[in-house]
């Protein structure tokens, strides 16, 4: 390259289930992001913008692929994606660009890289198939049955923690070596900096946590009175029917313990990069989180706490203080860094580059497969389509769900058996199966578990040295305070 590329660097922090409503510009009051704030004032926060699949894998490598999990054959997280199948990364590389990985992209398998030049920190956790969640000491209790893990909510220090400032202290030393390379070669660079929080355990820093204690308020979202059988599986296989209110408080209000870290951390990256106006800013999280709403945890199901993700893009050509709302995916976005790069489009990529995307009534879709760790639920082949206004969701075997968000935004007013939209239902039931086949599906994964289940049971029993992990240096400073 040289001093006359004008192409920006771009530099993504992509967090791990992050709410999108849990944002002081999205609304929330009591929520404290004022970086996050900063970086919506300076550019366009998108209202709209769905994940590829409520799950971290499959979410993830849908992104850096444009492919749905379905065409990259990573349905849960104990898949792998493929080395032969491309990403960003070796598009944005092979258009000249110095791309770089630092922390926690999920990546399960030897591959380690997907592209990427250089990786300084791996992943916190596991990343071989069948592996359970890394091990923090008692703070881990509960955690093979997930329902009881919101019982040990609430101030404490984790490795979780330690981890994401590690991250953003290596992101740091490598943005300035980045910045520095440009000036003497003129190369361009991509840095994806992954954090692991506010994903769980809810459990914040004891001044974080203080700091919210008295003001986070309840779930605003009962559990539904007749539930969707489908969620209401979910619910009892994640050990959640019945969780305390006091669980719940604490849990909630370490979640916002730890979207208020998260906020710090990224005000430290856009500190280092903001005054550079040709570098894209970009924050993004893998999927949502439900937090207690309808008596819902985590993640895994289609309603917007867990399937819609924060997307706030500062960037030459995205309006100053912009909402923008438009239905949009994280494949969008993939294909939007492409675009910037001018870099080779991704075979099958689906994506739409956001800088030209002008239909309001395109087609999104997001898909769900089973195999959230440490819950045991038989595989399952469940797909939402966002159209518009309307989303369907489609089970397996089961009756769909159809909402109007216009009308309807807490998806509370099923219109399934309505008359009056039984047209438009049937239109976006023949869209959700194009290039989606459930009984291929089915038969794929009922023949991978039986292939794999030996493999399975050899990880599990710890006969394997992990690559590319990042060891907390002091692991007793996990502790539970409250």
């Amino acid at each position: 390259m040289t001093q006359s590329d004008t192409r920006p660097d771009i530099v993504l922090v992509m967090t791990d289930q992050h709410a999108a409503r849990v944002l002081g510009c999205a609304g929330d009051e009591t929520a404290s992001t004022p970086a996050l704030d900063r970086l919506a004032a300076q550019g366009t926060r998108f209202e709209n913008c769905y994940c590829p699949s409520p799950l971290c894998v499959p979410s993830r490598m849908a992104f850096l692929t444009g492919l749905e999990p379905h065409e990259t054959g990573v349905l849960t997280n104990d898949d792998f994606l493929p080395s032969d199948i491309p990403t960003i990364a070796h598009a944005l590389a092979l258009s000249g660009y110095d791309c770089r990985l630092v922390g926690r992209m999920h990546f399960s398998g030897p591959d380690q890289l997907h592209g990427f030049a250089q990786r300084p920190i791996g992943d916190v956790g596991p990343t071989w198939p069948g592996a359970g969640p890394p091990d923090i000491g008692p703070l881990t209790q509960g955690r093979g049955n997930r329902g009881p893990e919101l019982l040990h909510s609430g101030a404490g220090e984790t490795s979780y923690q330690a981890y994401d400032h590690a991250v953003t202290e290596q992101a740091l030393r490598t943005l300035q070596d980045l910045r520095t390379q440009r000036a003497d070669t003129g190369r361009p660079f991509f840095v994806l900096i992954s954090l692991f929080c506010p994903h769980p355990p809810y459990i914040a820093r004891r001044d974080d946590y203080d700091r919210f204690a008295d003001i986070v308020l309840p779930p605003r979202l009962p559990p539904p009175e007749i539930e969707h059988p489908a969620i209401a599986a979910w619910r009892r296989a994640g050990g959640i029917m019945d969780v305390p209110p006091d669980a719940t408080a604490k849990s909630r209000i370490a979640y916002y313990g730890l979207v208020a870290m998260i906020d710090r951390l990224v005000g430290r990256i856009d500190d280092a990069i903001k005054e550079d106006a040709n570098t894209v800013s970009i924050y993004c999280s893998d999927h949502g989180e439900c937090l207690g709403e309808r008596g819902l945890w985590w993640k895994s199901v289609f309603y917007d706490e867990s399937a819609k993700v924060p997307l706030i893009i500062r960037a030459p050509g995205f309006s100053e203080g912009t909402v923008d709302h438009r239905v949009t995916s994280l494949i969008d976005l993939s294909a939007t860094l492409l675009g910037w790069a001018n870099a080779p489009v991704l075979p099958s990529h689906t994506g739409r580059d956001l800088r030209q995307l002008e239909s309001s009534t395109r087609h999104i879709s997001s898909s769900y497969y089973g195999g959230l760790m440490n819950i045991e639920l038989p595989p399952v082949r469940h797909r939402m389509i966002r159209q518009g206004s309307l989303k369907l969701s489609w089970y397996d075997g089961m009756r769909p769900q159809l909402f109007d968000l216009e009308e309807d935004p807490d998806e509370l007013r099923d219109l399934h058996d309505d008359p009056s939209h039984f047209d438009i239902q049937a239109e976006m039931v023949q869209q959700l199966f194009r290039r989606w086949n459930p009984s291929r599906l089915a038969a794929w994964q009922n023949s991978k578990r039986a292939r794999t289940a030996l493999i399975r049971e050899w990880v599990q029993k710890g006969s394997i040295e992990e690559p590319s992990r990042w060891r907390d240096p002091n692991p007793g400073r996990n502790r539970y305070e409250d």
